[in-house]
């Protein structure tokens, strides 16, 4: 039977597979680096050797190489991300990330090498390529497999934050409990405490508010959206019309068809009635209480 906790620990890690989206880096990288191989050692400045034909016989082959490595780099990158976790599982990362996408590439940029020399009638031995070339070569590898790790590791970062993020909003989200609300009174925002309000009411096409104090104040929000944000052990929506505080509630009585009556400080201008439908759930609402 498998273990709940190691397979919830593989489900966080497969939330952290990443794509490395990098082409335009890649293909920029890549043309920079081939650039310093081809022009390194040379006399002449940069605008003449981009008049030279034998400056792009030079730089495309190199590209292609560089880009390779750099594609092959990348893939292996994202394999091992679904192998090894450089968190959990660090010595392995750390042995096949060397073996499989520094040593292995590094193999593959002297075969592609020797390639190219061999096109061109050269034996690559009794060049200087092994000498200056390989090792640039060795370097850019290293650096390609540095700006991977801090790749993942930034992405994991940014991962991390907005699933944080997520469950922060989840946790502190638009229905939450309310400490408190915001309210209109002429061209200003107020911020009245849950404590202070006695009722939301509806009155013709708009929705108020009145305080402990009987201070009205008109609220730009549905008493649908208003009830989710309320806490449901201190507010009871009443009727359609009428949202009630547990402390403006002074008495209540019954009417006719099962309807109660409730009796609200400070009073309400009509009629406060709980429908026949909510009557049990607020005696049981004021019996809880």
């Amino acid at each position: 039977m498998p273990d709940p906790q190691s397979t919830d620990r593989a489900s966080f890690r497969s939330s952290f597979i990443i794509e490395y989206n990098d082409i335009y880096f890649r293909v920029i990288a890549c043309l920079l680096a081939a650039h310093i191989l081809v022009a390194y050692g040379e006399t002449l400045t940069l605008f003449e050797m981009l008049l030279m034909p034998h400056y792009y016989y030079a730089l495309i082959p190199s590209f292609l190489i560089a880009f390779i490595l750099f594609n092959i780099i990348r893939a292996i990158n994202i394999r091992l991300d679904k192998k090894f976790d450089w968190t959990a599982q660090t010595i392995q990362r750390a042995g096949t990330q060397v073996f499989f996408a520094f040593i292995i590439p590094a193999v593959c940029a002297f075969l592609m090498a020797s390639l190219y020399f061999a096109i061109r009638g050269l034996n690559i031995f009794k060049t200087t390529y092994l000498k200056y070339d390989f090792q640039f070569i060795l370097l850019q590898l290293l650096l390609i497999n540095v700006y991977y790790i801090a790749y993942h590791f930034y992405l994991k970062w940014s991962q991390a934050e907005k699933i944080i993020s997520q469950l922060a909003v989840q946790h502190v989200g638009p229905n939450r409990p309310k400490e408190t609300f915001t309210v209109s009174k002429g061209a200003a925002n107020l911020l009245l405490a849950i404590n202070e309000i006695a009722y939301f009411f509806r009155e013709g096409d708009n929705n108020y508010l009145r305080t402990v104090n009987g201070e009205d104040y008109f609220v730009n929000t549905a008493l649908d959206e208003v009830q989710q944000q309320l806490p449901e052990d201190i507010f009871f929506r009443a009727n359609r019309q009428l949202i009630v505080h547990r402390e403006a509630c002074k008495a209540y009585g019954l009417l006719t068809y099962g309807k109660l009556s409730i009796k609200l400080h400070p009073p309400l201008a009509t009629d406060a009635v709980v429908s026949q439908k909510r009557a049990k759930d607020f005696k049981s609402w004021m019996d809880y209480l």
